[in-house]
């Protein structure tokens, strides 16, 4: 008797807005996690070169192996490195607001972006990546010579560099799609 007051979303398997927020938000985690493990690592053995290496190689097997049973992880920017990362014109939408939230004074954490379409069954969720001292030495204003090559070699057409500390540098970008 009780599973007929189960609502009828939770009966087929559905997922409550709350419970894509927190599942989108542990993939977003997990995901810059590991990358930045994965990029510490990377340095410590071989040098700053090795990290442009990661992001290139690493990042995306990370996002593919997060990418499972309809969730697509990855990140985005507005000025992406790698162009398979371009955002998309939500996800564009979505990086402007947290760079006007970031104007405003507002917290990192109260940049996520969340939108729920129930109809085509479709969940999206960004939170920003922050531009921190690691990030700086691929991303900055003042780059050794080495990290250009390495990113000249990789990136023809990078747009990531420029940055400083505390900028938005990008966003995980999760969906998930609702299975009909």
């Amino acid at each position: 008797m009780g599973c007929l007051l189960l609502p009828l979303a939770a009966q087929a398997g559905q997922l409550s807005e709350a419970e894509f927020k927190a599942q989108a938000k542990q993939k977003a985690m997990q995901l810059g996690k590991t990358l930045k493990q994965n990029l510490q690592k990377a340095v410590k053995e071989g040098g700053l070169p090795n990290g442009v290496e990661v992001c290139k190689d690493i990042a995306p097997a990370i996002a593919a192996e997060l990418s499972t049973d309809g969730w697509l992880v990855g990140r985005t920017a507005l000025k992406v490195r790698n162009p398979q990362n371009r955002a998309d014109s939500w996800e564009k939408s979505s990086l402007m607001a947290m760079v006007k939230g970031l104007e405003e004074g507002l917290e990192p954490g109260a940049l996520v972006q969340v939108h729920v379409d129930d109809t085509a069954g479709e969940y999206r969720f960004m939170a920003p990546i922050m531009t921190d001292g690691l990030c700086l030495n691929c991303h900055g204003a003042a780059l050794a010579p080495a990290v250009k090559e390495a990113i000249k070699q990789r990136y023809p057409e990078d747009q990531a560099t420029g940055f400083a500390a505390g900028d938005l540098r990008g966003a995980f970008t999760v969906r998930y799609q609702q299975d009909d």
